[in-house]
């Protein structure tokens, strides 16, 4: 793949198709274009990844571009994962979501505490993680407030990940 193909694959892909609609030809494509940036990032490119998003894990490829996320500089990062945070694509938001605990920035808490009313549970333990990263009173006393909203498997999960926080 030569940039110009990164830059119209990943044009088209905004975001990648869920996993039940997804081709081994596309993900094969997009895992190419993830390698390319991982050796050549190009900053264009970063709200194009941030954004390419389908739900569930692209058949394990989306858990690679951390790899190319911590390439870009890191203001570019912020500014980007917040706006792709604000997506209506719930894949874009879940991965957005994970992404943000590797960059545990104040600028972010908004976004990340719109999420915690997500009607996707994944979605919310995912946001819940990235706040704790951030850290902070007004952040443990939210989640202390989401543990009341939330049932009795993400709630244990939210205590243990708020305990395992604070030791």
């Amino acid at each position: 793949m030569k940039e110009e193909d990164v830059i119209k694959f990943l044009k088209i892909h905004q975001p990648m198709p869920n996993d039940d609609e997804l081709t081994e030809e596309v993900i094969d494509q997009y895992d190419s274009a993830i390698k390319f940036l991982k050796n050549y990032p190009i900053l264009k490119c970063l709200p194009l990844i941030l954004n390419s998003f389908g739900e569930y894990d692209g058949f394990g490829v989306y858990q690679t571009v951390e790899d190319v996320i911590v390439k870009f500089p890191y203001e570019d990062v912020v500014k980007y994962l917040k706006e792709a945070l604000s997506s209506n694509y719930s894949g874009v938001k879940y991965w957005c979501a994970q992404i943000a605990t590797l960059f545990p920035d104040r600028r972010l808490a908004s976004s990340l505490s719109k999420l915690l009313d997500d009607s996707n549970s994944d979605i919310r333990m995912a946001a819940a993680v990235a706040l704790l990263s951030i850290g902070g009173d007004d952040i443990t006393r939210l989640l202390e407030e989401q543990l009341v909203k939330e049932d009795e498997i993400n709630k244990e999960f939210l205590l243990n990940i708020m305990i395992d926080n604070q030791n």
